[in-house]
């Protein structure tokens, strides 16, 4: 069986595609991937999630990768979709890990299904739009399409479009150039690393293979309402943020640590963006899967 390219119907007729990683009969975690990016985007964990008896399971979101597109969903409404894919795989209860732009979705799976999570796990996660001092400290061009996002949102969708046009589909680099000269030393020393840099490329180049079209939506949710009150979750949450991040700023994982009840969080006062999730992963999940 072909464990990257897996697909199965889900009720209402869409197609869910979905990667698998690390042990076979290990404890589930069900990975949502960044943005944009796809079910490719945690080849790099495997070995980890093989080490630490973890089953990995990376569903692409609607319109990426192999996952059908759907017309006027919420990041609320893909807990359904998470739901369906556990359902299919018999599993019982899981846990959630939401990276970066996947940080939303596994919020939002933390309010609407705690009764199937052991715990969310949020890395370098992005946060509401509205939450104080949201984009401080993020790098231009994410602060304006956030707050176009927020404030602009039909003008924010043609814009994406096109930065999603030019810069992903070139299937050249992991982020814009520009930025990535801007990136702290830990996350320039984390894409050194050739095997993580074609991961990551891979990973944009698949989500965007039926056009840009579902990112551009994606990215627009980021800036609107996202339908629940992070004060009432009751599920364990677990956050991980490095403080020199100036793709998803601090000031984000700091909000999140403090809305969301009784959350546990880490901050790392010299990782980023990358460094964080692709070289501190098995320390992040040990204390979560250990007896």
């Amino acid at each position: 069986m072909d464990k990257l390219n897996q697909q199965f119907r889900l009720r209402d007729g869409r197609n869910l595609g979905f990667a698998e990683y690390g042990a076979a009969q290990g404890s589930p975690l069900i990975y949502l991937h960044g943005w944009p990016s796809s079910r490719l985007e945690p080849r790099a964990m495997g070995t980890v999630c093989e080490d630490l008896g973890i089953r990995m399971l990376a569903p692409d979101r609607p319109g990426f990768g192999l996952s059908d597109f759907q017309s006027g969903r919420t990041i609320l409404d893909f807990a359904n979709d998470v739901v369906q894919l556990a359902d299919h795989l018999k599993l019982g209860r899981f846990v959630v890990l939401g990276v970066s732009g996947g940080g939303p979705y596994a919020v939002a799976c933390a309010a609407r299904i705690p009764e199937r999570l052991s715990a969310a796990l949020l890395v370098c996660s992005v946060a509401p739009a509205d939450a104080p001092n949201a984009t401080k400290d993020m790098v231009a061009s994410n602060r304006c399409l956030l707050w176009m996002a927020h404030h602009t949102p039909r003008l924010a969708q043609c814009v994406a479009r096109v930065c999603l046009r030019v810069i992903w589909r070139k299937g050249e680099q992991v982020i814009p150039r520009q930025i990535e000269r801007r990136l702290p030393p830990a996350d320039r020393q984390a894409l050194a690393s050739e095997d993580l840099r074609n991961a990551l490329i891979a990973s944009s180049t698949e989500a965007l293979r039926n056009g840009v079209r579902a990112a551009a939506v994606d990215g627009l949710l980021y800036g609107r309402p996202w339908g629940f009150s992070l004060q009432d979750i009751r599920t364990p949450v677990h956050l991980w943020h490095g403080e020199k991040d100036i793709v998803v700023p601090a000031t984000m994982g700091h909000y999140l640590a403090e809305a969301i009840p009784h959350c546990q969080a880490h901050f790392y006062p010299d990782d980023g963006h990358f460094s964080l999730p692709f070289t501190h992963l098995r320390e992040i999940l040990q204390p979560i899967f250990s007896p």
